[in-house]
């Protein structure tokens, strides 16, 4: 009994120290879970900028954000995003799954998902396939640098593409926000709080047990409270 106590403290002991690192190595402005997958903004917006105004000819094909004029989503709470190395210890992505009702061509993907360090680099938006209920391939992908703060409401990353992707009716797709060796910045995507169901959505993780648990390297599937995302189009 006291070596499985002595064991259980030890691990409690190791993911404290992880969470302080984490934090150690952002700023106060954050705090993390200790499994480093989760992020709190610990300083509320001081301004709200409203929801960017979309073309008119373009409909909703999924998503959830509002058009509340205080918030577009809920910004202070989210995934964290990040591609590891020296300012965090692992790598994780996140990817919000959506099935169009119909037919459709997506023009636009806008997602609730901001910098939370004090660099210039960006992340990757992404419209992915489905392969057996996780993200497979990258159907397009975009470089996204004009970034929001992550805790501040309300900007959000968009991406667009005028020729527009197909999307097929009762289909599986998934949003993914990614980063490369070339987005060293850490990242957050803010949950959006008015849809309170759990819905579809996967992670992915490439480090050690101790933040990966035994799935390091690959898209593991949850449901959750949604991240905010629109995917939009015609």
């Amino acid at each position: 009994m006291s070596k499985r106590i002595a064991f259980a403290l030890s691990c409690l002991a190791l993911l404290t120290l992880a969470s302080f690192g984490l934090k150690a190595g952002n700023t106060n402005n954050f705090t993390f879970s200790p499994d480093g997958r989760t992020v709190w903004a610990t300083h509320s917006s001081s301004h709200i900028t409203p929801a960017p105004a979309y073309d008119a000819g373009l409909k909703t094909i999924a998503g959830n954000l509002s058009r509340y004029p205080n918030a577009t989503y809920f910004s202070i709470w989210g995934n964290t995003i990040a591609q590891g190395g020296a300012n965090f210890p692992f790598q994780t992505w996140v990817a919000v799954a959506f099935t169009p009702a119909a037919d459709a061509t997506v023009t636009k993907i806008a997602v609730s998902a901001g910098r939370q360090g004090s660099g210039h680099s960006g992340y990757e938006l992404s419209l992915y396939n489905d392969a057996g209920g996780v993200p497979g391939t990258p159907i397009v992908t975009a470089h996204i640098s004009k970034l929001p703060v992550y805790g501040q409401c309300c900007d959000l990353g968009i991406a667009s593409d005028p020729a527009g992707i197909p999307v097929t009716a009762g289909t599986q797709y998934w949003v993914v926000v990614s980063t490369t060796p070339d987005d060293p910045d850490i990242y957050a995507w803010a949950f959006n709080s008015t849809d309170m169901r759990a819905h579809p959505a996967a992670s992915w993780c490439l480090g050690s047990q101790t933040y990966c648990g035994n799935n390091s390297g690959k898209w593991v599937a949850f449901s959750y409270v949604q991240l905010g995302f629109a995917v939009l189009g015609h």
